[in-house]
């Protein structure tokens, strides 16, 4: 997860880098100059999200990729990172925060063992993907009283080389995942009515 949201950040914000990140020093944790690093890093750095330099050399690779794929430099300009969405769907408050929102197309970056076809495609059914897209989808046409043209998921591997792949979610599987949008919302509806009061005699 900690290289997940790394990665968002220098693809999609990386300007915040510094702001949420920091990268430990190399320094022999065991001796007293090690911990004395150590602990005045720590302390400089409270609230940050501590990475070491393989983790940072790592998301810059897969950043880097993600960034030259091809749907990448074609669509993902002049947008916004990082949009919080809030409506109502099914008649239940729904929130999403988007990737990269740039004109009517969502991008949604993915790290994953296997960015082929074949291999993304088990993870969208594995992680139901398809769900999230139509509710992103939902909350974009309710807000703008427009359609969504395109969700675009980028998927990177994230081991060397890290390898790419974009990915658009066809009618049939947006269509598959309001289905399952809609079974979420009735089962947050029904979790959430009062409980009866228990009769005493």
């Amino acid at each position: 997860m900690r290289l997940g949201t790394l990665c968002h950040t220098l693809v999609f914000a990386p300007e915040m880098f510094a702001t949420e990140f920091a990268v430990a020093p190399r320094v022999a944790k065991r001796t007293k100059f090690g911990k004395e690093a150590l602990a005045n890093f720590e302390e400089e750095n409270e609230g940050k999200i501590v990475i070491d330099e393989f983790q940072y050399e790592k998301a810059k690779g897969i950043a880097s990729s993600a960034l030259g794929h091809p749907m990448v430099e074609e669509y993902m300009k002049g947008g916004d990172a990082e949009v919080t969405m809030l409506w109502e769907d099914y008649g239940v408050p729904c929130k999403a925060r988007v990737d990269y929102l740039s004109g009517d197309v969502i991008f949604d970056l993915k790290t994953c063992q296997d960015a082929s076809p074949g291999g993304f495609s088990r993870q969208i059914g594995t992680f139901q993907y398809h769900l999230q897209a139509a509710h992103y989808a939902n909350g974009y046409q309710a807000l703008t009283g427009k359609p969504l043209s395109r969700f675009v998921f980028i998927a990177v591997e994230t081991e060397a080389p890290f390898m790419t792949g974009g990915y658009e979610i066809d009618r049939p599987a947006f269509q598959s995942g309001d289905v399952l949008m809609l079974k979420a919302a009735h089962a947050f509806k029904e979790a959430n009515k009062p409980t009866p009061p228990v009769a005493r005699y």
